[in-house]
């Protein structure tokens, strides 16, 4: 709830800032590759490090303020949350010499109210550059033969971006190259701390699109 309040105040200061100061408020369409790397902790025993990259398409909106029309300061936010595929694990625990017993381990997660915090430096007329910090909400969803459950966490980036933006009157377009690092987090299971998921940092590259206007 936090998140939506500080977006609010954001967008509502966005609208009273003197006519002194640039203002662009637009809509962007990131796609591009993740990719990352988990293992799982049983009491004693680790398993082998997995890894694993999917392909994603990220929509967002963005303001942006200038009191000079050279560094922008500016804050995304992506109004959807992101969806990992569900990945199905079939466990057998020996009882006995004889027998074995089988369960079925699914996992999916949801990456919600991703938001960034950045500044862009005009380099010239038309290239700049960027960085930003970043934070989304990483919300498991597992079904587990085993009985573990685990919770939710806050996970923390930054990322990196070289563009060109074509000014068009009082409109823009802009086509963007970035790299994205999202810090791994250790998810424990909430009826048993033995149990663990280390997931490793998680680095993204991809192409930005956007289009907005200028006030």
């Amino acid at each position: 709830m936090k998140k939506y309040v500080y977006l609010l105040i954001f967008l509502f200061g966005f609208a009273n800032i003197s006519n002194a100061v640039t203002k662009k408020i637009g809509v962007s369409l990131t796609g591009g590759v993740f990719e990352t790397s988990a293992k799982e902790k049983e009491g004693t025993e680790t398993s082998a490090s997995k890894s694993a990259e999917g392909l994603f398409a990220i929509p967002s909106i963005f303001v942006e303020l200038s009191p000079n029309d050279k560094v922008f300061v500016g804050f995304d936010y992506v109004p959807m949350a992101l969806e990992s595929e569900t990945t199905e694990h079939n466990q057998k625990d020996k009882t006995s010499s004889a027998t074995a017993a089988s369960v079925v381990n699914k996992a999916q997660v949801d990456f919600e109210d991703l938001m960034t915090l950045y500044a862009r430096v005009a380099l010239n007329d038309n290239v700049y550059a960027k960085a930003g910090v970043m934070q989304v909400e990483a919300v498991t969803n597992e079904v587990l033969g085993t009985g573990s459950k685990y919770g939710d966490e806050t996970l923390n980036g930054v990322v990196l971006a070289i563009g060109y933006e074509a000014n068009m009157g009082g409109a823009f377009a802009r086509l963007e190259a970035n790299w994205m690092e999202i810090g791994g987090e250790t998810f424990t299971s909430t009826n048993n701390s033995d149990n663990k998921i280390v997931v490793e940092d998680i680095d993204g590259y991809g192409v930005r699109l956007s289009i907005g206007r200028t006030f």
